[in-house]
């Protein structure tokens, strides 16, 4: 691990933010797709805007604006996360990007608004991969990090 591009990448941020800490970073960045997930399928853009960077509000508070014109409802149960993985650390002038693997069981079922079942299956547990990267100018006051991009 000492020497992969990861690992560089992990000593880069230390080097810029002295309080960085790994383990710290993956609990919080648990807690914060626990988080997202549950705001995005309960349609909660409130506590969405100050997670997500500009493009990710966008994209989620779209597709949240789609479901509710179709008159659709989200049910997401996120049965718990299976793993969470650094796979790309880096630090670009002043901001540290930290990529994680999420692996996580969910159930996600989309309602109409008769409450038929339009997409997924109650009784389906899924196993989902989600990649999330998470940014943070090391400069700032504010500890927290956002997330900036998602792909899976």
């Amino acid at each position: 691990m000492a020497d992969t591009p990861v690992a560089a990448g992990l000593t880069q941020i230390k080097l810029a933010e002295r309080t960085f800490d790994k383990d710290e970073f993956l609990a919080g960045a648990r807690s914060a797709f626990e988080m997202i997930i549950a705001a995005f399928a309960a349609g909660d853009v409130k506590t969405l805007r100050p997670l997500l960077a500009n493009d990710v509000y966008d994209d989620f508070s779209g597709a949240i604006k789609e479901r509710e014109d179709a008159k659709e409802t989200l049910q997401t149960t996120l049965i718990g996360i299976t793993s969470a993985e650094i796979i790309e650390a880096e630090l670009r002038q002043k901001t540290a990007f930290v990529t994680v693997k999420f692996v996580s069981e969910q159930v996600n079922v989309t309602h109409d608004a008769e409450g038929r079942i339009v997409d997924g299956d109650p009784n389906h547990v899924a196993k989902v991969t989600d990649i999330w990267t998470f940014a943070r100018n090391t400069r700032s006051r504010d500890p927290n990090w956002a997330l900036v991009a998602t792909r899976s």
